[in-house]
């Protein structure tokens, strides 16, 4: 079964802007502009449904972790045949939802940082179950193969929950503190950046044991910082960002190989996945502009302008 929140992608493209509360829709093949639309508050990441016609996107606030300024309470529903706004639902607290998945059965999952949980949204009622994990939930990821949630704290822990039960059944202990974390398209593999140093972890998703540390070829390695680390949908090619040292590199998923590494713009933040399977896109969140890149050699092909505060991009059908 294909990973519903990383699927190959298609010939659309949508990318948030969060700073200017904006999301662009553009076309994969010209890079060119199609639609602007403009969102209730700032706007992070977004998962987009089974059927491929909805996207569900996280409205945290302005400002940024530890320096929240208005935080928010809101999930934005898009539709993607219309490229429109069509509805919100309201978390019912100020959680400042950041990360955001979805499960096999459908149910929406977000991190609610300033509830230390994880919320799953029903999206066909909008009602919200709250799942307490102790900390400041920054982003999840979901291994349906496993049936587990995985949640990044910025602790030296992840929190696993059972997906079925929605009960935290585990913190699974890492090195360093944590940041993005990654699921493999099988679900069998978890990647968790390292925000105090500059590192990735291997842990197996369904005996969470730490099968390896990855050092992440960073030139000036700048500690702490947040690290975002992305799996390609063929299973690959990994992939992670360094906010502050503006570089990303590549990695191959069998024998964990370091393939290439580049310098950005300013504050790198989220990757996605071109339709053709050979390319990538980093998001540069300062400087509003997206690269599109070749993910064997790292290689920067196109580029193109976003608002400012571009951080998630996703490619479609």
């Amino acid at each position: 079964m294909p990973d519903l929140n990383n699927r190959p992608g298609g010939p659309n493209l949508i990318v948030t802007a969060k700073t200017a509360h904006k999301v662009h829709f553009l076309d994969a093949a010209t890079l060119t502009l199609c639609k602007t639309i403009d969102m209730p508050g700032s706007t992070h990441e977004l998962v987009i449904s089974a059927d491929g016609r909805t996207a569900y996107g996280t409205v945290y606030g302005d400002g940024i972790f530890t320096k929240r300024i208005n935080p928010d309470r809101r999930i934005v529903v898009i539709d993607l045949p219309s490229k429109a706004l069509t509805r919100v639902i309201d978390l019912g607290e100020t959680y400042a939802p950041h990360g955001i998945m979805m499960d096999e059965f459908g149910a929406v999952w977000c991190s609610g940082e300033l509830g230390n949980a994880v919320l799953v949204i029903d999206p066909a009622t909008d009602k919200v179950q709250r799942i307490d994990v102790g900390g400041t939930a920054h982003w999840v990821a979901i291994s349906n193969a496993a049936g587990k949630a995985f949640a990044s704290v910025k602790g030296d822990y992840v929190v696993a929950i059972d997906v079925v039960r929605r009960a935290v059944i585990d913190r699974i202990k890492v090195p360093n503190l944590t940041e993005g974390i990654a699921i493999s398209p099988d679900g069998a593999t978890l990647y968790v950046c390292a925000q105090t140093a500059a590192e990735f972890y291997v842990i197996d998703a369904r005996t969470h044991a730490l099968r390896q540390t990855v050092p992440i070829d960073e030139s000036n390695a700048i500690n702490p910082q947040m690290r975002r680390v992305r799996v390609s949908p063929d299973n690959r090619y990994i992939l992670v960002s360094s906010n502050k040292g503006n570089c990303a590199a590549i990695y191959a998923v069998v024998g964990l190989k370091p393939l290439a590494s580049f310098p950005t713009k300013k504050s790198p933040m989220g990757f996605g996945f071109a339709p053709d399977g050979a390319h990538g896109y980093l998001c540069c969140h300062d400087d509003a502009v997206v690269f599109e890149f070749d993910l064997s050699s790292g290689l920067v092909t196109r580029t193109f302008p976003t608002a400012i505060g571009c951080e998630f991009i996703v490619a479609y059908h």
